[in-house]
């Protein structure tokens, strides 16, 4: 056995050893601080500018909007607002403490005052948030008792505040939550890299990671859960949606398009209406059986393949030799008001055919999310065809050619006209509903309205063609009771309640006061709201989603008032005796629409 000293390890080996003991080192010290870090991050207490922020916001956003809110409308609006005050607090905060030390500027509370003035400043915010609760839970009675609808119980306001209040601490967690992650990357980074890299590189790490779990929960759960419920909602075919028997209706007997194809709103659509004996018995004089013509875009079918069927129906059913054709351009999951369908055919006697198509099946919100292009393109191909269809034939034998849309598919069917020259030298009429403030035609409207008219009912060229409606009698008096000029054809109406706020929330809501708040007109909206950045765009978009399931006549419900809107643009006009007639006669059209129609 030999003997002698252990030879020492190699070079390269002693390194490795070496570098190992320092990355242990670095690791533990960069988790010590990181731990310390998080400590200090999620767990400390309220900023006390950000508190005093969140408290004058959560004051504001009890305010009033366009309509009554149930519980989840009041979290919506408290949580963001508080939010939006949290974060400008802070900020305010640390620009005024960054200016103090610049010039010097200190300011002490002597200990014995430091106890008084925290007890004054505690019972000044329970009571100015006490007094702004309770006023706004009062405002909410006097828009529920303006939009016609029953005041929310005290139950809804009470939850309401404590879900908004709920939310707003959640995200607060979130938020520094995802500053703590910026920290732990830094303190990670710290021991291997230099300084200015180590910000660079942990924020970016923290934008990747926010963006994966964003993805994985908003796309991967959210959006594709939306996706399939919508499509659930599609192909569900209802019990109570008988299918047609008339072959005047796509999806009846001889149609081209089967029953099923046709989607959930489609069959609707078709299945719904007067026949011709309701017609007959409504208005005392023989009618017609109305042709009503529905396509649905497919995973087979192009959106030029489904216009394509629609003028097929149209060929079938024999459309193009009734008095009236009306094309309507629907939501985003292909859904028309009954009310108005129901209000041509009245008022033609039977005397039309409506035609419209599905061109998706996602909610409004969703379509002009990820798909904007697509209501767009169906209201101008539906056009197209069908005016090309028209030019065939001889000019005597024509249809009065009328187009129409609501909400979304106001939006859509506008697009099919670059300019409002065009649109009235394209068509003998039409009526507008619930127009989104984001339309392009609407846009050119609005610059071209005399000056001095509200921004809720502009008027446009004295009335001539076009005129904008809140409630019926606009169509006679502009909204300020005023005359209009000799209306002319072809006839436009625009109809939008001052309540609506699919026709009012618009980007720009976020920074700048619009036009309508400044002049604070609506019958039916309350000339106490106001317009505070930020909160008042979340207020209306917290409106949006049962805007729809308000009484008729306010909020995005238009009910009733379809009747006289449509006899306007139609031409039946009429005086004296006979107007008296003529409303006696819409006051029965409505009470049969509402008979079959009773969710309306």
């Amino acid at each position: 056995m030999r003997s002698g000293p252990v030879p020492s390890p190699s070079g390269p080996r002693r390194w490795l050893r070496g570098a190992s003991a320092a990355v242990r080192a670095a690791t533990r010290g960069s988790g010590r601080r990181a731990r310390r870090a998080r400590r200090s991050s999620i767990l400390a207490p309220l900023d006390t500018a950000g508190f005093l922020g969140a408290s004058a916001t959560a004051w504001i956003s009890t305010s009033p909007s366009l309509l009554p809110r149930t519980w989840w409308m009041w979290a919506v609006n408290i949580g963001l607002s508080e939010v939006y005050g949290y974060a400008s607090g802070v900020l305010a905060g640390r620009v005024v403490r960054r200016l103090g030390r610049e010039i010097g500027l200190q300011v002490r509370i002597a200990p014995d005052h430091r106890r008084r003035a925290r007890w004054a400043g505690a019972a000044a915010l329970v009571g100015i948030s006490t007094y702004s609760w309770v006023r706004g839970v009062l405002r909410q009675r006097e828009i529920s008792h303006l939009v016609q609808e029953e005041p929310k119980n005290l139950t809804t306001h009470v939850v309401g505040s404590a879900a908004g209040l709920g939310a707003s601490l959640v995200a607060l967690v979130l938020a520094r939550s995802t500053i703590e992650t910026t920290r732990l990357y830094r303190a990670l980074l710290r021991p291997y890299l230099p300084r200015r890299l180590v910000k660079v590189l942990s924020l970016l790490l923290t934008v990747a990671t926010v963006a994966v779990i964003a993805d994985r929960l908003l796309r991967a759960r959210v959006l594709e859960t939306l996706i399939e419920r919508a499509d659930a909602a599609n192909r569900l075919i209802a019990p109570d949606v008988p299918q047609p028997t008339s072959p005047l209706r796509s999806g009846g007997p001889q149609s081209l398009e089967t029953w099923q194809s046709l989607g959930a709103p489609g069959r609707k659509i078709v299945s719904g209406g007067a026949d011709r004996a309701l017609l007959s018995e409504t208005l005392g004089r023989e009618a017609l059986e109305p042709i009503r013509v529905y396509a649905a875009k497919s995973g087979t079918r192009t959106l030029e393949e489904t216009v394509a069927a629609v003028v097929a129906e149209l060929d079938r059913t024999g459309a193009w030799d009734r008095e009236v054709l009306v094309l309507f351009t629907g939501t985003g999951t292909g859904w028309l008001q009954e009310w108005s369908l129901s209000a041509i055919e009245f008022l033609t006697a039977g005397d039309c055919a409506t035609a419209s198509i599905q061109y998706s099946y996602y909610p409004s919100p969703l379509t002009y999310l990820i798909d904007r292009r697509s209501p767009e393109r169906a209201g101008r191909l539906l056009l197209e065809a069908v005016r090309r269809r028209l030019a065939q034939l001889p000019a005597d034998r024509r249809p009065a050619l009328y187009v129409a849309g609501e909400s979304l598919g106001s939006f859509g069917g506008q697009a099919a006209f670059r300019d409002v020259p065009e649109m009235l030298s394209s068509v003998d009429g039409a009526v507008w509903t619930g127009t989104p403030s984001f339309t392009p035609l609407w846009q050119q409207l609005t610059r071209r309205s005399r000056p001095g008219s509200p921004a809720v009912a502009p008027i446009i060229d004295g009335g001539r063609h076009i005129r904008v409606v809140t409630r019926p009698r606009d169509l006679q008096r502009n909204y300020w009771g005023g005359l209009y000029e000799q209306w002319e054809h072809p006839r436009v109406v625009y109809a939008q309640h001052a309540s609506d706020p699919v026709v009012w929330l618009d980007l720009p809501l976020l920074w700048r006061e619009p036009a309508w708040l400044q002049e604070r007109v609506g019958h039916d909206v309350t000339p106490a709201m106001r317009w505070f950045p930020w909160i008042t765009f979340w207020q209306i978009a917290a409106d949006m989603p049962l805007s729809i399931a308000v009484t008729g006549g306010h909020g995005h419900s238009y009910h009733e008032e379809m009747v006289p809107i449509w006899a306007a643009v139609l031409g039946q006009d009429a005086h004296g005796e006979e107007r008296r007639a003529l409303t006696a006669q819409h006051r029965a059209i409505v009470a049969a629409i509402r008979a079959i129609h009773p969710q309306g």
